[in-house]
């Protein structure tokens, strides 16, 4: 079941989204906003796979809520104006939809969705769109705007996100992050080896390189191994 947040201004508008949502049996509309306030509140509470998300609200703006303390599930938008798209996708939105929804075009949206709340990332590349699954994942760790991806069973990859942003598509657990720069899969860690000056390394099972953590991020590393 896809669990979906509506964030609009407008009550007719999220009433006319709600329906054309709910006509797809697999889609459980979980909540409605007004306000980025309100859709901060219910992001917490409610922990939606999936925001529909206008953009020009009454106080701000939809890009509000992706710079906000509460974590950022997938992103569609929902707007009249076409002239936001480029800034859209460069905050790693699955969609854009242009008002009045077309039914076509929401069934599109929701097709991209579906392999994320199957346990999959929706990752854009010069070739299309790659979908990577989450459990294959190793290491990841902030390079700038990018965040480079480590698994086994691929080359490390970048993908244009932030750290922050990831995190919160990631499961925790397995999922831990130490640092505002690494995250860990603590299921593919194979052993922990204590260096000079209260450094770890950290080895994984399936030939993913070594990374060498620093004293805080490896307190935490400990701690959440302990706990798992």
């Amino acid at each position: 079941m896809l669990r979906v947040l509506i964030v609009d201004d407008e009550a007719p508008a999220r009433r006319y989204l709600r329906r054309l949502l709910e006509a797809s049996a697999d889609v459980h509309v979980a909540g409605e906003a007004s306000t980025v306030e309100q859709a901060q509140a219910m992001l917490r509470d409610l922990s939606p796979d999936a925001v529909f998300l206008d953009i020009e609200l009454t106080s701000g703006t939809g890009f509000d809520l992706l710079y906000g303390p509460a974590p950022t599930p997938a992103i569609v938008f929902v707007t009249a104006h076409d002239d936001y798209a480029a800034r859209a996708f460069d905050v790693q939105a699955v969609d854009y939809l242009l008002k009045p929804v077309r039914p076509d075009r929401l069934l599109q949206a929701l097709a991209r969705l579906r392999p994320r709340s199957a346990g999959y990332l929706s990752m854009r590349t010069k070739a299309g769109t790659k979908l990577i699954k989450v459990q294959e994942l190793t290491l990841v760790q902030a390079q700038g705007d990018y965040v480079l991806l480590c698994g086994a069973d691929r080359a490390n990859e970048l993908m244009h996100i932030t750290l922050k942003r990831l995190a919160a598509q990631l499961p925790c657990p397995p999922f831990c992050a130490l640092s505002r720069s690494v995250i860990i899969n603590l299921e593919h860690i194979s052993h922990l080896s204590q260096l000079s000056g209260s450094q770890t390394e950290v080895a994984f099972v399936n030939g993913v390189a070594p990374v060498v953590l620093g004293r805080v991020a490896s307190l935490r590393l400990r701690r959440a191994v302990a706990r798992s």
